[in-house]
């Protein structure tokens, strides 16, 4: 159009530069000239209108869509759980695209999350959804005249190689789905993601410090249920520690004054963590029931481990190291499937092997003593494995021959020294290297 306008414009000039011996034109020639220009100028003004027109309309979605993406940033930036964020997503959504129905399906923390809304017909969710069933990805759906939908956008919510869900816009309401209304709707999956990671990490981090701090308590009862104090005779030092790990464990310790004896155990409970420190806990209340009775150490053996098996699991057990210490040096033990206990004298050390089966395995287990004689100056040290299986950073395990070369070195001290230098090697040993189990520690010396 422009250039037969360009043309008529040339003509136009030419004939008014026409000479006087040139040809006029006549009136009705030149009002038909005339006319045409005009028509055209008319016809250039309305084209010109119409695409300013639709630059105004581009600059505007555009504008819509840039404002839609900040409102959804906003948004998003105050919301800590995912689910709150639903509605308001829906309305600033369909500002921008106006959709017939939507659909949000999330699973976080092993919860479903789901919400839909529908702004027409109360179909379009049941008939959207048989949709869904099958497909991955994102879903752009444009059935033919006559299907279920007239179309469908979906697109998967997702981050990190996680799948979250995904959110579904149903039937736009004049249209089809455009470039545009995907390049919104993925924005809004994506800064969905973003939220369901968030709340992931808070929720696991709030559960991690639920968890720490029970295991705080729990370790504060543990320790609470030790001895305050131990026995003090002219005829025996003890000394007695508890180093417990980062979880609560299943180690026990007791030393009780009964008559002219001192009776000392040692427990540990199998397993680790509150489990173990809940038996260890039953554990204590039902030995110190037992052994105020004055029946006897295979008695009281026969006793606790007939209570143990109706209340442990199969696969729990304990095992128990008893021994009632008198006055004379007369030594009565029971050692139940414990570690060798470290028999100390003028530097020479003897193992006191276990006889018997840990408690809690098998009912009428016969629990039979050994007794010895202390002589002035011996020294038992009782402990559980988490002394010999502590381990260096490379791995290696202290061992009872680390414990027993540890214990030579300082037979002629007191008690409490001795237990203070075996500690003091366990941790020149172990270095940095986290701590696994509890790590139990008695040392008993017999002085007269």
């Amino acid at each position: 159009m422009v250039d037969s306008f360009e043309a008529l414009y040339k003509k136009l000039n030419h004939l008014t530069q026409m000479t006087s011996d040139d040809r006029m034109l006549s009136k009705k020639e030149l009002f038909s000239l005339l006319e045409q220009v005009l028509n055209q100028m008319d016809q250039l003004r309305n084209e010109y209108t119409k695409l300013l027109q639709d630059h105004l309309e581009e600059l505007s979605r555009t504008y819509q869509e840039i404002a839609t993406l900040f409102e959804l940033n906003s948004m998003f930036a105050s919301v800590v759980d995912p689910s709150e964020i639903f509605e308001p997503l829906t309305q600033t959504l369909r500002q921008t695209v106006p959709f017939g129905a939507i659909i949000i399906d999330l699973t976080v923390l092993g919860k479903v999350l789901s919400y839909e809304k529908s702004f027409e017909r109360q179909d379009l969710i049941s008939r959207a959804r048989r949709l869904l069933e099958t497909v991955e990805g994102v879903v752009l759906i444009e059935p033919e005249h006559g299907a279920e939908l007239k179309n469908l956008l979906s697109v998967p919510v997702s981050s990190g190689g996680t799948n979250w869900g995904r959110i579904t816009l149903v039937e736009r309401e004049s249209g089809i789905f455009t470039a545009a209304d995907r390049k919104i709707l993925e924005a809004a999956a994506f800064q969905l993601a973003a939220t369901c990671e968030r709340y992931t990490r808070l929720w696991r981090e709030i559960e991690r410090q639920r968890i720490r701090e029970q295991l705080e308590i729990a370790k504060r009862i543990q320790t609470s249920l030790l001895p305050k104090s131990l026995p003090r005779t002219r005829h025996f030092e003890i000394a007695a520690q508890m180093v417990p790990a980062i979880q609560v464990g299943g180690d026990y310790y007791d030393a009780i004054s009964i008559g002219q004896c001192v009776f000392v155990t040692v427990a540990d409970v199998s397993g680790k963590g509150i489990p173990a420190a809940l038996l260890m806990t039953s554990l204590r209340s039902t030995l110190r029931a037992l052994v105020k009775n004055t029946f006897g150490l295979s008695r009281l053996a026969e006793e606790l481990n007939r209570v143990l098996c109706q209340d442990l699991e199969e696969d729990r057990f304990v095992t128990m190291v008893l021994m009632c210490l008198h006055e004379n040096g007369e030594a009565h033990l029971i050692n139940a499937g414990h570690n060798p206990i470290v028999r100390v004298r003028e530097g020479q050390v003897e193992l006191l092997e276990a006889r018997t089966l840990p408690m809690g395995i098998m009912q009428d287990v016969s629990y039979e003593e050994t007794k010895f004689q202390l002589h002035s100056m011996d020294t038992l040290v009782i402990y559980t494995d988490g002394v010999t299986e502590a381990r260096n950073p490379a791995g290696e395990e202290f061992g009872l021959e680390r414990l027993t070369n540890a214990v030579k070195k300082c037979w002629n001290v007191s008690a409490e020294e001795m237990m203070r230098r075996i500690e003091d090697e366990l941790k020149l040993f172990c270095g940095d290297a986290p701590q696994h189990d509890d790590s139990t520690l008695v040392v008993v010396k017999y002085l007269r």
